[in-house]
C-alpha cells in the first residue's frame, strides 16, 4: 500500500484496499451500510438498476463491464481513468447513442495503456479529482440534468476538455 500517494494511513499498511476502504466509510457516518465485494469483477455483483462505476485500472476489465452495462438493465456507467497528468471522466447515460459510441471509441487494448505506477506523482490529487468529478456528475445524472459524457483534464496545462 502506497501511504502518501493514495491517502491511506500508516495503520492501514498491509490491509487490503477495499476493507480499508469500508472501515474509512463507516468511521465516516455509521449509518453508511457499506458491502464489501473482495472478489474479482463479475456482472452478478451488480443489482439491476444499480449505477456502475468502473474504478479499475485495467482496459479488459473497464471493457468488460461496459458490455455488461449494455446487456443488463443498469441506466448508467461511470468510469474515471488516470495517466501521467490528465484524467477523464466519462458519465455513459445507456439511452444516449452518441455517449455509447463515443465510449465505445475511447476503449483500447491494455497493451496500449499508459504505465505508470502508484507511487508516480500527483496519483492522490488526479483520484480525488476524478471522484470529485464522478460524484458531480453522478449528482447531476440522478437530478435528472444532462452531465457531458466525458470530460478531460491536462493537468500540465490546467486545460479541460469536452
Amino acid at each position: 500500500m502506497n501511504l502518501a500517494v493514495q491517502g491511506f494511513y500508516e495503520k492501514e499498511v498491509g490491509q487490503p484496499k477495499v476493507p480499508a476502504v469500508a472501515e474509512r466509510l463507516t468511521a465516516i457516518d455509521g449509518m453508511i451500510a457499506v458491502v464489501c465485494h473482495e472478489a474479482d469483477y463479475h456482472a452478478t455483483l451488480v443489482r439491476a438498476g444499480s449505477a456502475v462505476f468502473a474504478c479499475v485500472d485495467s482496459m479488459r476489465v473497464r471493457r468488460q463491464i461496459f458490455r455488461d452495462f449494455q446487456e443488463h438493465d443498469w441506466p448508467v456507467f461511470f468510469d474515471g481513468r488516470m495517466a501521467a497528468e490528465s484524467l477523464r471522466v466519462f458519465c455513459i447515460d445507456r439511452t444516449d447513442r452518441p455517449a455509447i459510441d463515443l465510449y465505445r471509441q475511447a476503449l483500447f487494448p491494455s497493451h496500449e495503456a499508459y504505465r505508470e505506477g502508484c507511487t508516480a506523482r500527483a496519483t492522490i490529487y488526479r483520484a480525488a479529482m476524478a471522484a470529485a468529478i464522478l460524484t458531480a456528475l453522478y449528482k447531476h445524472w440522478s437530478m435528472h440534468q444532462s452531465p457531458d459524457p466525458h470530460i478531460h483534464f491536462d493537468l500540465l496545462s490546467i486545460d479541460c476538455c469536452r
